[in-house]
């Protein structure tokens, strides 16, 4: 009896540990369901308060400016990761959380519902996409489904090496110290290999989100990559139908953007939480804008493309230290298409703020007695002469990464045909523009490895010049796609637009119909003039 007696306590008990165990199980399985749902609702929130951030800078474009919605998503993402960064670093210097984020979270939704309010009352708001061909719909559809592919690549890795120790370590340690950076972090010496004196965009972006889920949560984190891959692609695409008047050969190139593997997959990629690709995009919008900012044709929407061009190029140097380099390069491009286009003086102006950003980052690391790490010695002429020997190995190095097809495909062969083909075909400013825009960070990376303190500057060289070549990947890409645009050629003589007879006289017709037979938008420069050719008679009009 007592054996019985013990079986059946023993099946019991066990009976119920089991049952405890089910319950146990599909209590925690729908408590994570839950925590899910409540972090993408976190999420959702805190991309809101971003675009609501980022679209006050809308208000900055003329009226004339045409943008639809997707341009104006892509440019509030950028613009807004930037703002609610220098937000989250301004705002800490004198509260802390929990009251520093709802500051900042205020002021995100003021920002938001004053644009809606000012945008609605405005005779023109965003334009709405218009109706796309068959081959458009068909690569539209091709990039939706790589950018889907960029999301699940990110869901899948983990954060790369620099972009934990690098960028994610600087938010982890600003929320654990009430969303601010220490300042036992930036002073000590034994953290000097994570950058403390790299600016803050990409970490206290992470960080805002970090404050919407209530954890330092990684996998939600990484989710801010891949929205720059989108509006990088978005961007990519409308400055590119904007250049050449066409819509077909930007969605053709950043369709196969995709199948670069440094961009995709490789270590610095759009997925791995680095700053270089997000760097990138703004460097693209900067240049890109600046380039249909001095077009001869001013119909109102230079003054717009000017405005995203300064907006842009300012935050270049709160995005990653080499931002600093690309900034000083696109205000001299800026300068250059102020004196040509003979604009007032007071453009000079919107160049101004970026150098702010420069000069207030560096009095803030002063300040804070910050350590920088020694990848590079001092510039000197007696270091320069010292190591002058290095930039042939050097220049033998960045030509291996140009031909490294396992990394960039390609894709650099592809561009230094297109970067001939496009000098040759589009002669003007904009074209030396462009190419300088492209050649002249490369050339500054590459002499900076002279400097290189490393005790072997090949590593150094072959750590990060892969990701540093990335920052003008866009740009080259934007290249690529406006010489694959037919039968277009720089307007160096006067562009004809054609008339219609009727009866015994000549009728003019509007310059959006004559661009509409051209196969050209009415503000583009760059005339296709096979196509105008073709439908006589025509009447000579100069740009």
């Amino acid at each position: 009896v007592r054996d019985n007696g013990s079986s059946c306590f023993l099946l019991c008990s066990t009976a119920v540990s089991l049952a405890a165990r089910g319950m146990g199980r599909r209590f925690i399985r729908d408590r994570s369901d839950w925590e899910k749902k409540v972090n993408f609702l976190a999420l959702l929130g805190a991309i809101a308060t971003i675009l609501g951030a980022g679209s006050v800078f809308l208000l900055l474009l003329p009226p004339a400016t045409r943008l639809n919605i997707a341009e104006e998503l892509a440019l509030s993402w950028i613009f807004g990761t930037g703002l609610v960064s220098v937000l989250i670093w301004t705002f800490g210097f004198f509260a802390r959380a929990p009251f520093l984020p709802g500051l900042v979270a205020t002021v995100c939704i003021a920002l938001g519902l004053l644009t809606m309010k000012i945008r609605g009352r405005s005779a023109a708001p965003f334009q709405m996409l218009r109706k796309l061909r068959p081959i458009e719909l068909f690569l539209g559809i091709v990039i939706a489904f790589e950018i889907a592919f960029i999301f699940y690549f990110s869901c899948v890795h983990t954060l790369g090496g620099d972009g934990l120790l690098n960028w994610e370590i600087k938010a982890r340690y600003a929320y654990a110290n009430a969303g601010v950076l220490p300042a036992t972090y930036l002073h000590d010496a034994g953290r000097a290999a994570s950058h403390p004196e790299y600016p803050l965009a990409i970490p206290y972006t992470e960080l805002w989100l970090y404050f919407w889920l209530g954890d330092t949560n990684q996998f939600w984190a990484k989710t801010i990559f891949p929205l720059f891959y989108a509006a990088g692609i978005t961007l990519l695409v409308s400055i590119s139908s904007r250049l050449t008047g066409k819509t077909w050969p930007g969605l053709l190139a950043s369709s196969l953007y995709f199948f670069i593997p440094q961009i995709s997959t490789e270590t610095g990629s759009a997925v791995v939480g680095y700053a270089d690709f997000p760097l990138s995009v703004f460097y693209l919008t900067a240049m890109g804008n600046l380039l249909c900012a001095c077009r001869k044709h001013d119909d109102g929407c230079n003054d717009g493309a000017f405005a995203i061009y300064a907006v842009a190029a300012a935050m270049l140097p709160w995005i990653k230290r080499e931002g600093a380099i690309l900034w000083l390069i696109a205000t001299l491009c800026g300068v250059l298409v102020i004196w040509r286009r003979k604009k007032s003086p007071a453009y000079f102006l919107a160049l101004l703020p970026g150098l702010f950003v420069i000069i207030g980052w560096h009095f803030y690391l002063s300040q804070m007695h910050a350590v920088s790490s020694s990848d590079f010695m001092p510039i000197s002429l007696a270091a320069l002469s010292a190591n002058i020997h290095r930039l042939g190995p050097i220049m033998s190095m960045l030509f291996l990464e140009f031909t490294h097809i396992e990394i960039w495909s390609l894709f650099w062969p592809a561009a230094a045909f297109a970067g001939g083909f496009f000098l040759y075909r589009f002669r003007g400013v904009r074209a030396v523009m462009l190419i300088a825009a492209i050649a002249a960070p490369i050339g500054i990376y590459a002499g900076a490895y002279i400097f290189s303190s490393w005790p072997d500057y090949h590593d150094h060289v072959a750590l990060s010049i892969n990701r540093l070549l990335m920052h003008v990947a866009p740009l080259a890409t934007l290249m690529i796609s406006a010489v694959l645009a037919p039968g277009q050629t720089r307007s160096n003589q006067p562009a004809t637009f054609p008339l219609a007879a009727s009866g015994s006289s000549l009728n003019v017709q509007p310059l959006e119909t004559c661009a509409s037979i051209a196969g050209t938008r009415p503000d583009n420069v760059w005339i296709d003039r096979d196509a105008i050719r073709s439908r006589k008679p025509c009447l000579k009009l100069w740009l």
